[in-house]
């Protein structure tokens, strides 16, 4: 066997044989010489091939014959001695060699049909690989034929494809096939008939009683005429319509159409043909017998107009939506009535359409006969003949009038103010958006007002409402007046209204004229406002933000523009504040800090603290107020002044009141239980509170009465402010906390609407000095004289009196001696623990009652 790089020849020798032959002189077997071999080796009409098994999926051409380099395109020099994976293509060589393993582990010869991509093309084969087993079992050669069936493949192919067209032809034609059996009188019909009629395509008698189940009886007569005219010869074709029951129980129409097929001797053999349905063709005709009455009793102008835009006719809806009786209308052209609102090139824009695409729809002004102007919705379409020219333009049109005006005031009220007639937030948003984007294309740049009513609640609350709008309608008119025809005015809120500035934002110059236009709005807004008779002043706060410098999309400009406008009333208000990122920082802060202190509340992981009070004549604890504490794991300690505004902003002071309470009534049922002490523990509540609802008290009064403590334990702080409104349902929660055994205690009298008629409506138990007249107390000064007042007032409505921010024995002596019963404050402690306070109660004596101290002997 020769070895690449050998002179090996073209054909290599193939392997021995020897075949039995036989022939008239008797039979026997004849070896068959090599010249033999060659001869069938390189002439066999099949590809051979030899392999030698070199083990592990290897295998190397040790002989092909001439057919293998005709069918592959390979020469055989250049594949003998080379190993399969460098003549095989990639794709196949899985395939071949999982093939070859199951002939070697078999010993059986392996068939098998391979496509594979050679130089000469893509070749089909119907290969066939044989073993040869050698005495111990093993295997050393592979022999291999492959017959090339790639022609056959492809004129397979081309047959599938032919009738798969044949068949997608009869399919799309809506055709369905049938054939009739002269001899036995069955008609079978193929699986387009099924989509037709609903029939199942098994085989149909066609005797009259057969024809009668499913053919309508009006047309069985017609039928059998057609067939025996095409069975007696007097027409070549059969062509009848006909009706048929659906398998839905309806009647369509079909037509059906076939040839005769004869014997040799003209005798009927079979019938082929097709039925179409033709149940839309009859209903044309029934539709064009409906169309005139259409046409007549349509609640819809209808006109009909010749190619050169002439009216050929109309309708009677015609007539009474537009006035024209047909006489005067008839022979003109639409334009007659058109009512020269709409843009002026639009109808050679609709003959444009018509002339491209046969129709065209739309809203449109056309005019009365008497000239009021009606919106109408028109639809023309091109009706063309069957040589696709214009016959017909047909006109259909309906008055939409009133459903224009319903939607002109639906979309005004969607987008304007109803009571200032300002464009509302939406429309607003919506005119920012396009201002950014014409700033993106243009390069420039725009300037975002927010402007605030301070304090417009108490208008509201004072005043009422109805002069309330009035304010409003006039505060809007002053911003109109106020600013330029090409910036948008608009009401962002109750009392908040927005500016966009349309001129660009440039530092320097620009900025101070947009200061200019916002303190403009903010002196216009300080004018009195005269309603009826009464003359109320107003001041606003106006935040101000650009695009792009301060942000680049709506929202965050809204967000700047509304943070700086809070900055301006933290400021003071009635003034101006610009956006600085600094804010957002702060913003961001403040949510962290919220979502901090939700976290918290949530685990109840605030503390409550206790602040004795002191009474001031013995010394003795007998009071105590509870205080709520945060220490922030990152921050460290928060400030009540904090957190606790946080709390009631956000309606977190509901929960964590409760959960005040329930600590507050624990570690007082433990204190008078474990000391026997007289203990009297102050709660501050929170006008939130208060308004959250029934159920919250309620829970709270449980608590208290769950826990078994006597009545006048615990003690209500609420704040003057807390009674500022008024409110029906704040006066009946603190009778309740009355009725429920609780004390009632007014907390830092004098520092806001101090009024007496609180005092008298309200059974007060105590009342609370407010710090800031305690701090700078001494004798012969003002606040002396204040708190004197106060405590002796208090004294003669049979009220206590405990005063707060105690922190020097003068202030202490001043107090005692104006007659203060009590004394809160860091002379005598800071708040504490629970445990702490309750330390203090069991030993009796507090750190504040020693050698020194300014008490009498107790």
């Amino acid at each position: 066997m020769s070895r690449p790089g050998d002179d090996a020849p073209a054909s290599p020798t193939p392997p021995s044989a020897a075949v039995q032959a036989s022939g008239p002189m008797g039979a026997g077997v004849v070896p068959l010489d090599q010249r033999h071999l060659n001869f069938l080796f390189d002439h066999v009409a099949d590809v051979i091939f030899f392999l030698e098994v070199l083990g592990a999926d290897r295998y190397r051409f040790v002989a092909v014959n001439q057919r293998f380099a005709g069918t592959t395109g390979l020469r055989v020099a250049d594949v003998i001695g080379k190993e399969i994976d460098e003549v095989i293509p990639p794709a196949s060589l899985e395939l071949v060699k999982r093939h070859y393993r199951q002939a070697i582990e078999t010993g059986k010869t392996q068939h098998w049909e391979e496509v594979s991509n050679y130089p000469s093309g893509t070749k089909t084969g119907e290969v066939s690989v044989s073993p040869a087993i050698e005495a111990d079992g093993g295997c050393c050669f592979l022999m291999g034929v492959v017959h090339d069936v790639t022609e056959q493949r492809r004129r397979q192919q081309e047959l599938s494809i032919l009738e798969q067209r044949w068949r997608l032809a009869l399919e799309f034609s809506g055709a369905g096939a049938w054939e009739w059996q002269a001899d036995t009188g069955l008609l079978t019909v193929f699986p387009a008939w099924q989509d037709i009629v609903g029939m199942a395509v098994a085989p149909l008698r066609t005797t009259r009683a057969a024809l009668a189940s499913w053919a309508h009886p009006d047309d069985v007569a017609d039928i059998e005429h057609a067939v025996a005219g095409l069975l007696s010869g007097r027409s070549e074709r059969l062509d009848v319509e006909g009706r048929v029951r659906h398998r839905d129980g309806s009647w369509i129409w079909i037509r059906a159409q076939g040839k005769l097929m004869v014997d040799t001797g003209g005798k009927p053999k079979r019938m082929l043909g097709t039925i179409t349905d033709i149940s839309a063709i009859k209903s044309i005709q029934h539709e064009l017998e409906l169309g005139a009455i259409v046409f007549q009793n349509s609640h819809e102008a209808i006109a009909v107009v010749d190619p050169g835009g002439r009216i050929l006719t109309v309708n009677p809806a015609f007539t009474r939506m537009r006035g024209y009786l047909p006489d005067e209308i008839v022979g003109k052209a639409p334009r007659v009535y058109n009512a020269g609102l709409d843009d002026a090139n639009i109808y050679d824009a609709i003959w444009e359409q018509l002339h491209a695409t046969g129709q065209w729809c739309g809203e449109l002004w056309s005019r009365h006969k008497d000239g009021h102007v009606i919106a109408e919705y028109r639809s023309i379409a091109a009706a063309c003949g069957a040589d696709r020219q214009v016959r017909y333009y047909i006109e259909i049109g309906t008055d939409v009038t009133e459903t224009k005006k319903a939607e002109e005031l639906a979309w005004r009220q969607g987008n304007y103010d109803a009571l200032t007639g300002l464009p509302n937030r939406q429309l607003f948003l919506d005119r920012l958006g396009q201002a950014i984007e014409r700033a993106r294309e243009e390069g420039g740049g725009f300037t975002l007002l927010v402007i605030d009513l301070d304090r417009f609640k108490d208008v509201n609350e004072t005043l009422g409402h109805s002069k309330g709008d009035l304010i409003l309608k006039e505060a809007a008119r002053r911003l109109i007046d106020g600013t330029g025809e090409n910036d948008t005015v608009a009401r962002f809120g109750a009392d908040e209204f927005a500016v966009l500035l349309r001129s660009a934002f440039q530092p320097g110059a620009d900025r101070q004229a947009v200061g200019e236009a916002a303190q403009a709005i903010i002196d216009s807004m300080a004018q009195p406002f005269l309603v009826g008779d009464e003359t109320l002043h107003l001041s606003a706060s106006v935040g101000i933000t650009h695009y792009p410098k301060d942000a680049t999309d709506m929202e965050s400009l809204v967000k700047h523009a509304n943070q700086a406008m809070h900055t301006a009333k933290e400021q003071g208000r009635n003034r101006y504040a610009y956006f600085s990122h600094i804010m957002q920082e702060r913003a961001q802060a403040r949510r962290q800090l919220i979502k901090d202190l939700r976290a918290c509340i949530a685990a109840e992981r605030l503390k409550v603290h206790y602040q004795p009070i002191i009474c001031l004549e013995t010394g003795q604890m007998r009071k105590a107020e509870s205080l709520v504490r945060w220490n922030h794991p990152q921050k460290g300690p928060i400030s009540p002044v904090e957190f606790i505004p946080l709390c009631e902003e956000t309606g977190l002071i509901v929960e964590l009141g409760e959960q005040i309470f329930k600590t507050v009534v624990r570690d007082v049922g433990r204190w008078i239980r474990d000391n026997h002490a007289e203990m009297q523990v102050s709660i501050n509540v929170s006008p939130v509170q208060l308004l959250s609802g029934h159920e919250v008290s309620e829970r709270c009064f449980r608590m208290a009465r769950n826990a078994g403590i006597p009545d006048r334990t615990l003690v209500i702080e609420v704040t003057e402010g807390m009674l500022l409104d008024n409110n029906p349902f704040v006066i009946q929660q603190l009778r309740q906390i009355v009725d429920h055994g609780m004390e009632l205690a007014l907390d830092d009298f004098g520092t806001g609407y101090s009024s007496l008629s609180y005092l008298k409506k309200f059974n007060f138990h105590f009342l609370k000095i407010d710090r800031a007249f305690v701090m700078h107390l001494a004798a012969g000064t003002t606040d002396y004289a204040l708190c004197d007042a106060i405590i002796t007032m208090a004294h003669k409505l049979g009220m206590q009196v405990i005063a707060e921010g105690v922190e020097t024995e003068e202030q202490m002596r001043l107090l005692r001696e104006a007659g203060c019963d009590f004394g809160q404050g860091l002379l005598f402690s800071r708040p504490v623990p629970a445990d702490e306070l309750g330390g203090w109660l069991a030993s009796g004596a507090p750190p504040w009652i020693g050698p020194g101290t300014p008490f009498p002997d107790v």
